[in-house]
């Protein structure tokens, strides 16, 4: 490097350029004189070392074992590469790696919005070329730039019209455009409803989306008619949110194959997250293969069956009769986004709040409350919670209960700010004590609950409690009965094979919530009991789906 530094020393940055070009096919090393006296200064005195930013740039760097491993399953599908696409390189791994293990490859283009990254990993590069020279190069661009606001669609064109293997490989960040926004980072896309949600959905967050699956799907946008593939580390959620649009999008890429990572073992993370692959230029495919990284193991097929997408294709086709609507409304649990005041404990025979006050109210306002813990494991009939309840129906006024419950007004009004700090939008010009999730079925004295949360599927038979019944929070999904013989014999049904097997052939289990409700209003109950000779004397059968507030999913 010192004889480099010597040898650019009086030079144009631009001659100089064309050296470090023929060393090592970085096309234009320096952007500016100023640029390469810095460099020089720089590197006469030591080499820099820059580590990653995982808050500012939602980016985990890839082993160069792991890049190298990706690169060699991408060459045995796809074949040898003329060029090399990276949209996030960070400090470079996947570059390393095509250049390692792709042979005769033409151009790479390396895309990064951290200037320290670049430099680096320019550097590295010219250092490597330096230590091992060889006579030709692939000629590589490498671009400071921020990919939201990139064009990359002339080099994808570009590489069309030459008839190129165009390889699309990386590691873009693994984080959500509303994490990106807490942190005051810069790095996301312009905002947009990108899903086309209305209404409640778009207020409560189903609008956020990964950053990942934003610039996923630009790329797949783009090269689909390429020659061709794509090798990208991502979560297991957004390689589903792109198959699920493949149904109306369908892009013109097959072979979709999700191979899991171990992401605690090659990043230190939680996540669960794949490899994802797929190949340009195809009939559009509609299910995805799911193998494991390291022994490649076939796991299952995932993706849509008809109009449906489900979790395992093989299990749906045996199950597929009973995936209809169901005759039965399940409904969310209560939510109300102030635990502190609302949730309560019993301690030496009396109330206490999460800020360890006393409370002292009308009983008859305070019932037994289950989360979605004590749903997962039972433990009898005996809550450990309770919640206070200030509205039987939402949008109900609760400026009543100056009259009806003062003491528990004075609390409510004591504690005024917890309410008015609530951040969902959902209480915007509601009323100032308000809850959801809650209505008429919430005071039925027997229940069928189910965590949300949990990949155990477990529904539990639920009775009132000292003449009360019980609540749930938001985090559960629970039928209403008023009929105990009704509600064993529809718990009895959910805990069937049939169903059981319907609901393991739909859930993903790396999901945030594993159960939704709109997932469980595709059990057709009705059917089965058909099926089974079951006869339940209900109205519900009789009138149909009951109408109800899309709230919550």
């Amino acid at each position: 490097m010192i004889d480099l530094i010597h040898r650019i020393r009086n030079m144009a940055y631009t001659d100089a350029n064309s050296i470090i070009r023929s060393l090592s096919g970085i096309v234009d090393f320096f952007s500016s004189e100023g640029e390469k006296n810095e460099f020089i200064s720089t590197h006469e005195i030591e080499m820099s070392v820059v580590c990653e930013d995982r808050i500012s740039y939602g980016d985990w760097q890839t082993p160069i074992s792991l890049a190298e491993k990706i690169c060699n399953i991408h060459l045995s599908k796809y074949g040898n590469p003329d060029i090399v696409i990276e949209p996030t390189c960070g400090l470079g791994a996947f570059v390393f790696a095509a250049l390692k293990r792709f042979q005769d490859i033409k151009e790479i283009h390396a895309i990064e919005i951290n200037r320290e990254y670049t430099s680096e990993l320019k550097l590295k590069i010219l250092q490597n070329a330096l230590d091992c020279p060889l006579r030709i190069h692939p000629d590589i661009y490498i671009y400071n730039a921020d990919v939201f606001e990139f064009s990359l669609a002339a080099i994808i064109e570009k590489s069309n019209l030459l008839g190129w293997n165009m390889a699309v490989i990386g590691n873009p960040p693994w984080v959500t455009n509303s994490t990106q926004g807490k942190n005051d980072s810069h790095n996301i896309p312009f905002k947009s409803n990108n899903y086309g949600l209305k209404g409640i959905d778009a207020i409560t967050g189903k609008s956020n989306f990964d950053i990942s699956e934003f610039i996923t799907l630009r790329l797949l946008q783009l090269s689909q008619i390429n020659r061709g593939g794509i090798s990208f580390l991502l979560k297991n959620s957004v390689i589903r949110n792109i198959l699920m649009k493949q149904r109306t999008e369908r892009m013109r890429i097959g072979n979709i194959e999700q191979r899991l990572i171990d992401a605690s073992r090659e990043f230190d993370v939680s996540v669960d997250a794949s490899c994802f692959f797929a190949q340009f230029d195809c009939s559009p495919s509609f299910v995805c293969n799911v193998q494991d990284f390291y022994s490649n193991t076939h796991i299952r097929e995932y993706g849509w069956v008809n109009d449906s997408f489900v979790s395992d294709t093989k299990l749906y086709n045996a199950v597929s009769k009973y995936d209809k609507k169901s005759s039965y409304v399940w409904r969310s649990g209560i939510k109300h986004d102030c635990a502190s005041i609302l949730e309560l404990t019993l301690s030496d025979g009396g109330y206490k709040n999460g800020l360890g006050e006393t409370v002292c109210i009308e009983e008859d306002l305070i019932y037994p409350l289950l989360k979605s813990s004590d749903v997962n494991n039972p433990k009898g009939n005996q809550p450990r919670r309770f919640i206070i309840v200030p509205q039987r129906k939402v949008g109900e006024d609760t400026s009543r209960l100056k009259y009806s419950h003062p003491l528990a007004f004075s609390y409510f009004t004591k504690h005024e700010n917890v309410f008015a700090n609530r951040k969902s939008s959902i209480y915007t010009g509601k009323d100032k004590f308000s809850i959801f999730g809650i209505g008429e079925y919430s005071f039925k004295p027997y229940k069928i609950v189910i965590s949300a949360l949990y990949k155990s599927i477990k529904f539990v038979l639920v009775s009132q409690v000292n003449g009360k019944p019980i609540m749930v929070d938001d985090t559960c999904y629970q039928l209403d009965f008023d009929s105990l013989e009704e509600a064993q014999c529809i718990l009895d049904v959910l805990n069937s094979d049939e169903i059981q097997s319907l609901l393991q052939s739909l859930i993903f289990k790396d999901a945030k919530r594993v159960i939704t409700k709109s997932l469980l209003m595709r059990l057709d109950l009705t059917q089965l009991c058909r099926d089974k000779g079951i006869k339940i004397a209900s109205q519900r059968f009789a009138n149909g789906v009951y109408h109800q507030l899309s709230l919550f999913d």
